[in-house]
């Protein structure tokens, strides 16, 4: 499962971020989505990485079809994993938007 205080402390530090830099001043949510979608960057850069580690094992050795299963398994699971991070995410800002548009009409 995903370490929510890691995914608030990266989250809080986009949003630092964008304001110590001399960012542009704009939305808080649009700050935390560019830091959220940082991270589901790096999953995909790992699946990336993984994806050409396999390219490497694709001969017709015993040791090759071995690498290659393992490397297989691992992009599953990272592959899983971006999945579950990319839905996170969308809810997240689906839910958060909701609620200040629901909060912006009561005003």
């Amino acid at each position: 499962m995903i370490n929510a205080d890691i995914n608030i402390s990266v989250a809080a530090s986009g949003l630092n971020a964008t304001k110590e830099s001399g960012g542009e001043g704009g939305s808080w949510l649009v700050a935390m989505a560019k830091a959220l979608g940082s991270m589901l960057g790096e999953k995909a850069g790992k699946m990336v990485e993984t994806s050409k580690e396999m390219e490497k094992y694709t001969g017709d050795s015993p040791e090759d079809a071995k690498q290659f299963s393992m490397l297989q398994t691992q992009f599953q699971a990272e592959s899983q994993m971006f999945s579950m991070l990319s839905n996170t995410i969308s809810t997240a800002l689906k839910s958060i938007g909701e609620g200040l548009t629901a909060n912006a009409r009561k005003q």
